[in-house]
This record gives structure tokens, C-alpha cells and sequence, in this order.
């Protein structure tokens, strides 16, 4: 038996603690949850858990309107049927911003996975004894210990609250060695011993604190089963720009706009967890916007410490009078440098973002994208149309009449524009297009090229589009994405974008500096996302 494992016997199961009431404590964090004793917000964490299943319904449970009796219900249900993880994620993208959703996280946690840094009987123990202990208990060990790790370059990815401290220490992604002392619970005791020095602690919860097992070779913990274990990391962070004072028939220039910043972690491949957000200080006019960008990137990059060193992703979530904004240009820090040199970056619409209506013929067009394709030239795969002008051009072996942007060579006949309704059919013959070009950016003022782009994302559910800001040859941009790091399939899209913005960056005509690339996944789409949210006109609108 290992040394730790005997000390904690001979407490005589001081901090052990019994299935039963664990859940119990499951549910005394639930009922301090902000909401969750309203019988409308239970039913919606049931639907989205049900959600999270992968049923068309709500989690099947007893309802009652006795908030305790009801919640205890849900945790039962999800405990017998095995779904405390979905659970979990569930309420984390309910309430993203609450602490009582930071602790459910972190103790439901550590019933999943009780082989962490600590024994996940401890960690359950902690979090009932430090809940009992005042709202800003611990808040100068955590400015302490999370200042300390970014002074030694390795910034602790989460925010400045308690319980999300406690959550990245215990489902921590660091290497363990089969033979050595685990890194990870070095870590973690290095927190607790600073929450030892906190005044005001409990004697219970130093005890709690000095009985936590100290390392050795002969108490190896394995990682569990969660995102530590296998896959890359991805870090996604969502800028959302909304639009106060929409409909509005001013230019963007002199529109309102706030800006709010979402961060999202976990591994390739699964949908990213929700980790912590903050807003920018709002509103400002569409004029403003890349000053105020600049500035609320920095900040927020300081505070947030991301890790930049993972697969990252900036989406930028944009009303339609910003989708043809160069919001990858934005400079990222004090050096000026724009962000796309550094990650990838991309636009999305918010407006179908938010509306879970438009979604599935959405979802059908992503799951073409790259279906039944062996690897090739993923770039004959993009549909182009343009607005219909005087001209003539080439279009492979044939001539386009009237006509005055060059077609690239495509498996799809390119559609000349003289009407919004044109989309329609056009892309009623062609079921499996998922990536559309343009042949002429997208402008909010042009009634013409702005309704028919509308009408593909909202109506089609065209879930991928490029073109060229400059009204360029939009060959020419294939061209360069071909030169640089082609794409064999479109899922490879962004990488090959990324690569053209990073050449040919000191040439102020290089053509990576005028792609907008909308690269708009629906499967990363977080429900509640539209909670409420200080400075941010129409929150609780009901996002996706």
C-alpha cells in the first residue's frame, strides 16, 4: 500500500467520502447555482443535457417544482444512467460565468475521473469545506500562484476564480512518468500549501490540506480518461462583436458595437469545453472598432493566458454589416503584428449563430464537405458566383458572355448573378457544394451580392465561404493557396489560408493581407452563449 494511501487510513477516512454523499453535494452546488431554482432553467439544463446525449429530447426526470427535490432528481437520473459528464458540460454552457458552475465542474469532476494529482475523494472533501468558507476566500493565492506561473512561463490556462484554479491543477495535461513523481501533484500542492497560509482557513480544512499525499515513485496516478489523455490540444476563442443598435440603415462606420471574448478548450476532434469569457468596455462606433480591437485583444490576453503554444483558433463572431471586415489584421499585442500571422483566423455569422432554426440544412452542407473525397486538389471543390456585369472571360473550354471576373476551374458551373434568387437554384443542383467562392467580395451596401451571400448561409446553410476583399482575380487566390500549403481536402482550408497570410508579409499588395476566409463549423457552436452579459444589447436571445 502506498505510504499516502496508509497515512489517509489512519485518519480513520477523515476526508473519505461516500458515493451518496458526494451527489448529495452535487446537488447543494446545483441549488447555489444562479437560476437553477427556477423550474424553466432546469428544464432547459435537462434539454441541453439531452442534447449533450445525443437525443432529440430533454434527459428524462421527474419533474417537480420543488427546486430540491427536482434537482436531485436530475443528478440522480444522470448518475444512474451514467451521464454526469453531460451533466456537467451541459450547466458549464448554461451558466459559463457562474461559480456555482465552476464547482459542479470541478467536483463532478472528480467523481468521473477520481485517479488525479489527488485522490478524487480528497478534492470532493475540499470543495464542500471551501465552499463553507467566505466568497473571497483564497482570492489572494490564486492572484499569487497564477502571477508565479506566468513569471516562470507556464501560465495557467483558466480564470482568476477559485474552483477554475482547483479545475486545471486536478485535470492537468502535463506528462507523468511511469517511474518518477507526478508533476502534476506537485502543482497542485503548491496551490494548496498557499491556501494553507490564507487567513481565515479552517482548522478542518488544514487538515484536509496536510493529509493530501505528497509524491513519490510509489504513488503514480495514470491519467484518467478525459481530453488529458489522448489527441492535440485545441484552444478555440470566439470574439463576438454584436450590434447594438441593429436594424440600423447607417454605414458600420457609425454603428454601435460591443465586443465579447469566449474561450474554449479540449482535444481535436471533440467539441471544445467552455473555460471562461470577459467582455470589452462598450459601446463604440464601427470607426473605433479595430482600436478598440487591439486593445481588447492585449488585455485580454493577459488576463485570459491563453496557450498560445496549443492548436488555436480565433473565430470572430460577425453581425452582417462586419463580414467583409479585416478583422485578421487586427494587431495582437504591442508589437503590431496581426493576428493571422500567428493562428488561425476566421469569420462567422452571428446571426445564424444564434438562431438554432437555420441549423440543420447547415449541418448537412458540413457534413458534405469533405464526404466520399480521396485527398486531391480540394480547391476544384469551391463554388463560384459574382455579381453578372459587361465583359466577356474564359470559363475553362467555353466562354462566359457578360461576364467580367475569371472562373476558376471548379467541379461546379459558376453562377453569374442578376438576382438574390438566383442561389436558390443554383444550389439546389448542386446538394453537396459546401465551400462557395466569390467572385466579388462581399459588400453590406451591394443589395445584390449582400442578399445572395445571406441566402446562402441562412437559407442553404453554406457552411464555408472565401473570397478576395480587393475584388481581385480570385484565381490569382488560388494560386497562392496552391504555392503555399495546398489543401488536399477543405478541412485542410485554414491551414493553407494561415500560410498565405504568413508570405510575403513585409509586400503591402500581398494578396494574403485581403482574404476573408468564413469558416463557420456548426458543430462548435456553444448554447448559451447569449446569457446575460453586461453591455451587450439583446442578451438572452437564445443562441444556438
Amino acid at each position: 500500500m502506498p505510504p499516502w494511501r496508509r497515512r489517509l487510513t489512519g485518519l480513520g477516512g477523515m476526508y473519505r467520502v461516500r458515493r451518496s454523499n458526494a451527489y448529495r453535494q452535487l446537488v447543494e452546488i446545483l441549488l447555489a447555482t444562479d437560476g437553477l431554482t427556477r423550474l424553466d432553467a432546469r428544464q432547459e439544463l435537462l434539454l441541453l443535457t439531452g442534447e449533450h446525449m445525443g437525443l432529440d429530447h430533454a434527459m428524462p426526470v421527474t419533474e417537480s417544482p420543488e427546486p430540491r427535490t427536482h434537482l436531485r432528481a436530475i443528478v440522480r437520473a444522470a448518475r444512474r444512467a451514467g451521464r454526469l459528464r453531460e451533466l456537467r458540460d451541459a450547466l458549464l454552457e448554461l451558466r459559463p460565468d457562474d461559480i456555482g458552475a465552476a464547482w459542479f465542474n470541478l467536483a463532478a469532476t472528480a467523481l468521473i475521473r477520481p485517479d488525479g494529482p489527488v485522490p478524487g475523494d480528497l478534492m470532493l472533501r475540499l470543495v464542500e469545506e471551501l465552499r463553507a468558507h467566505a466568497d473571497d476566500f483564497g482570492r489572494a493565492a490564486v492572484i499569487r500562484y497564477v502571477g508565479d506561473r506566468r513569471a516562470a512561463g507556464r501560465p495557467l490556462d483558466c480564470g482568476p476564480v477559485l474552483p477554475q484554479v482547483l479545475f486545471r491543477l486536478y485535470d492537468a495535461r502535463e506528462p507523468v512518468s511511469a517511474s518518477g513523481p507526478d508533476p502534476r501533484r506537485a502543482d497542485l500542492l503548491g496551490f494548496l500549501r498557499l491556501l494553507d497560509a490564507e487567513p481565515g482557513r479552517s482548522g478542518r480544512l488544514g487538515a484536509l490540506i496536510a493529509a493530501a499525499p505528497r509524491g513519490g515513485r510509489d504513488d503514480h496516478c495514470p491519467p484518467g480518461d478525459g481530453v488529458r489523455s489522448t489527441g492535440e490540444r485545441q484552444v478555440v476563442i470566439q470574439i463576438r462583436v454584436e450590434e447594438e443598435d441593429a436594424p440600423s440603415d447607417l454605414p458600420y462606420t457609425q454603428r454601435r458595437y460591443s465586443l465579447r471574448g469566449f474561450h474554449y478548450e479540449g482535444v481535436t476532434g471533440d467539441k471544445p469545453a467552455f473555460h471562461c469569457s470577459w467582455p470589452s468596455p462598450g459601446p463604440f462606433t464601427g470607426d473605433e472598432l479595430q482600436a478598440h480591437g487591439h486593445e481588447f485583444l492585449a488585455a485580454w490576453r493577459a488576463q485570459e493566458q491563453v496557450d498560445w503554444d496549443a492548436n488555436r483558433r480565433v473565430e470572430f463572431l460577425l453581425p452582417d454589416s462586419l463580414l467583409g471586415h479585416p478583422v485578421e489584421l487586427w494587431p495582437s499585442g504591442s508589437s503590431g503584428r496581426p493576428l493571422s500571422r500567428r493562428c488561425q483566423v476566421v469569420v462567422r455569422s452571428l446571426r445564424r449563430y444564434k438562431d438554432d432554426f437555420l441549423h440543420e440544412e447547415w449541418r448537412r452542407r458540413w457534413a458534405a464537405l469533405d464526404r466520399d473525397c480521396p485527398p486531391g486538389d480540394a480547391l476544384e471543390r469551391i463554388g463560384w458566383m459574382s455579381p453578372d456585369t459587361t465583359g466577356t472571360q474564359t470559363c475553362g473550354d467555353t466562354d462566359c458572355p457578360d461576364v467580367t471576373w475569371d472562373c476558376p476551374d471548379s467541379k461546379y458551373q459558376p453562377l453569374r448573378l442578376t438576382d438574390p434568387s438566383d442561389v436558390e437554384e443554383w444550389l439546389r443542383l448542386h446538394t453537396d457544394l459546401a465551400c462557395l467562392g466569390l467572385g466579388s467580395p462581399y459588400d453590406p451596401e451591394d443589395p445584390l451580392i449582400r442578399d445572395a451571400v445571406l441566402d446562402a448561409l441562412l437559407e442553404d446553410g453554406i457552411p464555408v465561404m472565401v473570397w478576395r476583399r480587393d475584388a481581385g482575380d480570385p484565381a490569382a487566390l488560388l494560386d497562392e493557396l496552391r504555392d503555399g500549403r495546398p489543401p488536399t481536402q477543405l478541412a485542410e482550408l485554414p491551414d493553407s489560408v494561415l500560410e498565405v497570410r504568413k508570405r510575403k508579409r513585409h509586400d503591402p499588395a500581398s494578396l494574403g493581407k485581403q482574404i476573408t476566409l468564413l469558416w463557420d463549423d456548426p458543430t462548435c457552436v456553444f448554447s448559451k452563449q447569449d446569457s446575460p452579459m453586461s453591455g451587450t444589447r439583446g442578451a438572452g436571445e437564445g443562441a444556438a
